[in-house]
């Protein structure tokens, strides 16, 4: 019987549960542009329906919907969406027509950005969210003449990962791995114990994990500079070694988006089954939801922020000059 030992509910009270983190879109590469312009409005298909939405409007919900600061002071909240509200309003505009060959800009899932318009009427943080926007209105993060690539997260555990480290590719200035210098605490650790007869179904119902009618070993052969399985061998009747965002995924599938909440974890044969001890949710890259907050509470300015997890992006935008 899967058993969750703890971190049942690692950010419920904080975060939401999207965060781009489920889906694991490959980024890269984003188009070159010669120049930035911010549309006025986007094209969001949700509820299964494609409906025209102000690009300020857009930003404000996608805020709302991808973070809930329960619990935090007001300045402390009104900076937490200030750097949200850029983040949303940077990815919207790197990644306009994401879906373009279905007719649409964006989905309203974790495989863009979670877009709820009503929790506009419904979250009691909804005229903060506006009021940030309005603030931030038309201000976006650059690197080398078009948008960055704003991902984030909600919990790196401590320490980002470099984008190339977990979809591949060549290296991205502003999203490398960097440790979150925040204070203790800040960071959820989580420990799931699975049986081996639950793992053992979990890996044969994938081809790329398959290990036939035993299972002895799953094992962290490397890892990457962040310190998250980059590889793991599993061993049975048959073995093969998979990235560690396969496992992730090919267990997830099978026992739930919150077992493996990161590739940042190490395993162990105990008893009857398997037992997994990591930190943070999601796939690491970018902007760290959780850091960010810790970041907020000790006083740093959304700027500050914003360039700890983007290292080398610019802002730019109304009221700004390039680069500044």
């Amino acid at each position: 019987m899967f058993q969750r030992l703890s971190g049942v509910a690692v950010l419920a009270a904080l975060l939401s549960s999207g965060c781009l983190s489920s889906a694991q879109p490959k980024p890269y590469p984003l188009p070159a542009a010669a120049a930035i312009a911010l549309p006025d409005r986007v094209l969001v298909r949700t509820g299964g329906r494609d409906t025209p939405v102000a690009l300020e409007d857009y930003v404000v919900a996608a805020a709302l919907s991808e973070v809930t600061p329960v619990g935090d002071s007001p300045d402390v909240v009104d900076r937490i969406y200030d750097v949200q509200a850029v983040v949303a309003r940077t990815y919207a505009v790197a990644h306009l027509g994401r879906h373009r060959a279905e007719g649409f800009d964006f989905c309203d899932g974790t495989h863009c950005q979670v877009y709820e318009p009503g929790r506009r009427r419904t979250s009691r943080f909804a005229a903060v969210a506006e009021a940030a926007a309005s603030r931030t209105s038309g201000q976006i993060l650059t690197f080398e003449g078009r948008a960055a690539d704003a991902l984030f997260h909600s919990d790196c555990g401590g320490r980002t990962a470099a984008a190339s480290a977990v979809w591949g590719g060549a290296p991205v200035a502003y999203l490398q791995a960097i440790v979150d210098d925040v204070p203790q605490g800040a960071h959820r650790a989580w420990r799931v114990a699975a049986s081996v007869d639950e793992l053992r179904a979990a890996l044969n119902a994938d081809p790329r994990t398959a290990v036939g009618k035993s299972l002895l070993a799953i094992d962290v052969m490397t890892r990457d500079d962040s310190g998250r399985a980059a590889a793991v061998s599993v061993r049975g009747e048959h073995a093969s070694a998979v990235k560690g965002d396969v496992l992730r995924t090919v267990i997830n599938r099978a026992l739930g988006e919150r077992a493996l909440q990161s590739t940042l974890f190490s395993v162990s044969r105990q008893g009857g089954g398997f037992v997994f001890e990591g930190v943070g949710f999601g796939h690491g890259v970018g902007l760290c939801q959780r850091g960010a907050m810790a970041r907020a509470r000790r006083g740093d300015t959304m700027r500050e922020i914003l360039s700890t997890y983007y290292p080398g992006a610019r802002f730019m935008g109304r009221n700004l000059r390039p680069g500044s």
